[in-house]
């Protein structure tokens, strides 16, 4: 029976039919929900924290288990941006909508898959447009909105508000001139996808909710662990960004059963905190664990001029390449990076060049290159990649070690710094350094994909994002090390320098 003749038969029966009644209110429920779902959920559990963090956060990291509802809540806070505060006036969501930071009439927000599938059949088809465990959260029958564009991905609002899907996939000029009032990324894409679209928040004071499963431990699938980056800023009191962890277990929408198969499949297992429980994992560790920035990073100070100075190159056809500065105690062996260079996609000769720039001029006791770069020659001009920068004004040596000797001594090096009695040269950091910190912080050893012996490690670091790793290792390990003398006379000496250098800053 419709209802609207359930309607006009209630409004015939004498003193009212109860049973009608009821029929006709439950049915017409159940449509209002099947149309204005958005207006009817409501967050639970930890989703709670999520909407707190909206009211004063910029970025919202919720990191989940499989399962856990994070996509649930990222779809349901994109439906909301999107549809606007009015609309939810006197619904059974308004006390969650309503100290938020939405647009009366609803905005423009963008919803950013790592794929075009998983944007599709997971983001599109199961909680906007389509409902497989809740209904849709943007049904296309809603009066609200005005017309869906399944080709684009994009969902028209009758207030001119726009909802578009995108992939991470296509790239970072695709991400480029528009104004957001929501941003909503799903999983972990590229560090320049997100960089982008934190852009494209800033004329609206928009706000950024990311929902990951941090599967990648500290390095991360992405080239540049900017997620890991973000919840470290918030567990170190940054302000403006908030961080929610949802349990598998707390999902409403996921059955008992799955539940007690999920806890099977993942208990005790190595990906088992982040599956779960949506923690970060580190399954092999990082190679530098012994790097504390209270100790090994510092402020600049005006370094002696008579200290030697050292240049290391990591250089690379196409990828980045990256240079780092040092200078030397001659008297205790200590080692100051003071500068870096980190650039991608430039030719050789602009490389140098922006090197020799950097170096202001000031004078360079030894140039060091990669070994096996700096010895093969190009296939163009057959000269090594040694003979290009010394044709352009850098005179570089081929760093004479292999990967794990340079590997062993920056470890000493590392551990020297920690430690108060050391008899081995030290390393410190200026505080300028963001890129050379950064990527120690998220150096960790390599692991086995997939066989036997998935998750375990192959003995040696992770390659990608260790360029000014490499430059460093080179560095170091081309250094003779000396026992450090801890005579009273150099220790004296040693005193009256640094206050002297101290004076000039």
């Amino acid at each position: 029976m419709s209802i609207d003749r359930l309607a006009r038969q209630l409004r015939t029966v004498s003193g009212g039919d109860l049973e009608v009644a009821a029929e006709v209110l439950r049915r017409i429920e159940e449509q209002a929900r099947e149309l204005h779902y958005a207006r009817y959920f409501t967050p639970y559990g930890g989703q709670n924290e999520v909407i707190k963090h909206l009211h004063d956060k910029k970025i919202v990291l919720v990191l989940g288990g499989n399962r856990a509802g994070k996509t649930t809540i990222g779809s349901w806070v994109a439906a909301c941006w999107f549809l606007g505060k009015n609309y939810f006036v006197g619904s059974p969501a308004w006390n969650a909508v309503k100290d938020l930071p939405i647009p009366d009439d609803g905005g423009s927000v963008w919803v950013v898959g790592l794929d075009f599938p998983t944007v599709r059949d997971v983001i599109w088809r199961e909680h906007l447009v389509g409902g497989l465990a809740h209904p849709p959260f943007l049904n296309p029958r809603n009066p609200a909105v005005d017309r869906i564009l399944e080709r684009d991905f994009q969902i028209h609002g009758k207030s001119r508000q726009l909802l578009t899907c995108k992939s991470a996939e296509s790239g970072r000029p695709k991400f480029q001139g528009a104004s957001l009032d929501l941003i909503w990324l799903d999983e972990e894409c590229d560090a320049d996808i997100f960089d982008e679209c934190y852009q494209r928040t800033l004329d609206r004071s928009g706000k950024i909710i990311v929902t990951a499963t941090p599967l990648g431990d500290i390095a991360q699938r992405a080239r540049r662990p900017w997620l890991y980056e973000l919840y470290v800023a918030a567990q170190n009191g940054a302000a403006d960004i908030g961080v929610v962890q949802l349990s598998v277990f707390d999902n409403l929408f996921l059955p008992a059963d799955e539940r007690a198969r999920l806890l099977d499949k993942w208990d005790g297992h190595p990906e088992g905190p982040a599956r779960l429980y949506g923690k970060f994992i580190q399954r092999v560790g990082l190679v530098y664990p012994m790097f504390d920035p209270a100790k090994h990073v510092i402020t600049p100070f005006r370094l002696p001029i008579q200290w030697p100075r050292w240049v290391s190159i990591d250089p690379a056809a196409t990828g980045p390449t990256a240079a780092l500065w040092a200078a030397v105690d001659p008297v205790t062996g200590d080692v100051y990076f003071y500068r870096e260079y980190f650039s991608a996609e430039k030719t050789v000769s602009e490389h140098a060049a922006n090197i020799l720039i950097a170096s202001g001029g000031e004078r360079i006791d030894y140039w060091l290159i990669d070994p096996k770069w700096g010895a093969q020659r190009n296939a163009e001009s057959h000269k090594t990649g040694a003979q290009l920068y010394r044709e352009r004004g850098i005179p570089v040596r081929l760093a004479k070690i292999d990967a794990d000797y340079g590997l062993g001594r920056s470890m000493e090096y590392m551990l020297a710094t920690t430690r108060e009695s050391s008899h081995h040269p030290r390393v410190y950091f200026f505080d300028t350094l963001d890129e050379t910190v950064r990527q120690i912080k998220s150096y960790v050893w390599d692991t086995y994909a997939s066989g036997p012996q998935a998750g375990m490690s192959k003995q040696r670091p992770r390659k990608g994002d260790d360029d000014l790793m490499n430059a460093m290792q080179y560095l170091l390990a081309t250094l003779p090390v000396r026992r450090r003398d801890t005579s009273t006379r150099v220790h004296w000496q040693k005193i009256e320098q640094k206050a002297k250098f101290n004076s000039y800053t």
